[in-house]
C-alpha cells in the first residue's frame, strides 16, 4: 500500500507544480503590467504583454484598444508613489485566467494635485503561443 500512496503524492506534486508555474508566471506578468503602467510606462514591455484583441477598461468606466491604452500610458504625465499591488487571486481554466488584485497608490497629477488611487482589479489572460498575455482588464474603484 506504501508504494500505492507515494506514487499518488508524486502524480499531486508534478500537477501541483505545472500549475504553479502557470500560477507564477501570471504573478509576474501582474506585477510587471502594474509596475508599466504605473512607473515606467514603456511601450515595448507593454507590446509584449497585450493580447492583440485587449480591452483595457478603467474605473471610471472608458474602455480603451490596445492601441489606445498603449498611447495613454506613454503620454501620462501624472506618476506614481506608493504603489502596492496586494491579495492576488489566480483561477486557471485551460488556456484562459483571470487574475483579481487589489492596487493602491498615490497619484501625482501635473496641475500638482495628489489623487489616492485604490482600485479592485481583474486581469485575463490568454495563453498565445505558450506565453500568458492580458486580454483584459477592469478596474473598479474602491471607496
Amino acid at each position: 500500500m506504501k508504494p500505492f500512496i507515494a506514487i499518488v503524492l508524486l502524480f499531486s506534486c508534478i500537477a501541483a507544480k505545472a500549475q504553479t508555474k502557470d500560477e507564477a508566471e501570471l504573478t509576474e506578468k501582474t506585477y510587471l503590467l502594474s509596475h508599466t503602467v504605473f512607473g515606467s510606462k514603456d511601450s515595448a514591455t507593454l507590446e509584449k504583454l497585450l493580447a492583440k484583441t485587449v480591452t483595457y477598461g478603467h474605473s471610471h468606466g472608458n474602455l480603451q484598444s490596445r492601441e489606445e491604452m498603449i498611447k495613454g500610458v506613454t503620454h501620462n504625465q501624472s506618476y506614481y508613489t506608493d504603489t502596492a499591488v496586494s491579495n492576488i487571486k489566480i483561477l486557471i481554466q485551460d488556456k484562459t485566467a483571470i487574475v483579481r488584485y487589489l492596487f493602491k497608490a498615490k497619484e501625482h497629477k501635473k496641475d500638482n494635485t495628489v489623487t489616492d488611487l485604490n482600485f479592485s482589479m481583474m486581469l485575463v489572460f490568454i495563453k498565445e503561443k505558450k506565453a500568458w498575455k492580458v486580454m483584459g482588464r477592469q478596474a473598479v474603484s474602491i471607496q
